[in-house]
């Protein structure tokens, strides 16, 4: 089918004509347009909705051990302090938008492989779903960092548990309603592999995958900014060779273009523009937040000490005004009556 589509694509777009909608991924916008997402904290999300503007949709993140902040509130404490996660205040407070979750299972892996979370899974497919609004779902973002340690074939096992469930399939003892406002969204980290493994080992299949997603931080060093390059590459290529549709799940300059900084625009924000309008990405996630505020992000609990403030908005920034002249483009899908149309998504 992947392959179908793909050639399909290809025979349309010579044509300049767009693939129908019928054709396309799940809550997959049509060539050309992009989804921009904003994360990854609650009061920061604010921050950009106030002092900003509107974007299309709302970055967060969750465990499936805990389903934490997908009911309600929940802040960290110490290193484990991000700052607050909470589905239900997108689910309240940011009418036509999108969620976009990513789901860790670093923790819960192997238990979601063999099937001993699968009534937790369903319980996550019900919240998901009583949300009645379109949600990416990035399940163990992240797959291939060397960071997180999946081991491929498990990975696979969980990621086919996770969608069987998702869509309706009787799984061990667990049988519910297909949840059709969700998106499976398979993310590599873009950079190093676990084992040096390529990124096809993670890959549970077509049928099971929704979307293709990369991550993009700027890198301290010339030798990392070339083999996160090349990583990218490889992930665009990947999500055309399949037939899907492509999203930066995770981006930040961090403090080596922040936007005070004169060459912030052109050293990294044009550069990631460029890019999504050359590899058709359909979905931009950015991280506007101030990690220095965050503990989990500070040096004092092994993460480095470059993660900066991200913040397009912060103060002295020399990009705002560029940043919103920007998002007139109509390329950007944000806040408004326009964008469930504009992904193929009907409220119930």
């Amino acid at each position: 089918m992947s392959f179908l589509r793909n050639l399909f694509a290809t025979a349309v777009l010579g044509l300049g004509v767009s693939i129908p909608a019928a054709a396309r991924a799940p809550l997959e916008p049509a060539d050309g347009r992009t989804l921009l997402i904003v994360g990854q904290e609650k009061h920061e999300i604010a921050r950009y909705w106030k002092e900003v503007g509107p974007a299309g949709g709302y970055m967060l993140y969750s465990s499936l051990a805990t389903l934490s902040g997908l009911d309600g509130p929940i802040k960290g404490s110490g290193c484990s302090d991000s700052g607050t996660m909470d589905f239900q205040d997108w689910v309240q407070n940011y009418p036509d938008t999108v969620a976009q979750v990513g789901l860790y299972m670093v923790s819960s892996l192997t238990d979601a492989a063999t099937g001993e979370l699968d009534h937790v899974i369903a319980d996550m497919a019900e919240i998901l779903r009583q949300s009645g609004k379109p949600v990416f779902l990035r399940i163990g973002y992240e797959f291939d960092g060397p960071w997180n340690r999946y081991h491929p074939d498990l990975y696979k096992m969980a990621w086919k548990r996770i969608a069987d469930i998702l869509h309706g399939r009787q799984v061990g003892e667990v049988s519910i309603a297909p949840v059709s406002n969700v998106a499976l969204v398979w993310h590599s980290g873009a950079y190093d592999t676990y084992m040096n493994r390529p990124i096809a080992d993670w890959y549970p299949g077509d049928e099971y995958v929704d979307w293709v997603a990369l991550s993009w931080f700027q890198w301290g060093s010339d030798d990392n900014e070339a083999a996160a390059t090349e990583a990218r590459e490889k992930v665009a290529a990947f999500a055309r060779t399949h037939g899907k549709p492509l999203m930066i799940a995770e981006s930040a300059p961090k403090q080596y273009f922040e936007a005070h900084d004169p060459k912030a625009w052109a050293g990294w924000h044009q550069r990631v523009l460029d890019w999504i309008s050359a590899n058709n990405v359909k979905a931009y996630s950015y991280i506007n937040q101030d990690w220095t505020a965050m503990p989990q992000w500070q040096a004092a609990c092994g993460n480095g000490a470059d993660w900066g403030n991200t913040r397009i908005q912060k103060p002295g920034s020399r990009i705002l005004e560029t940043w919103r002249k920007e998002l007139e483009n109509p390329r950007w899908l944000r806040q408004g009556p326009e964008l469930y149309p504009a992904i193929g998504f009907t409220p119930r």
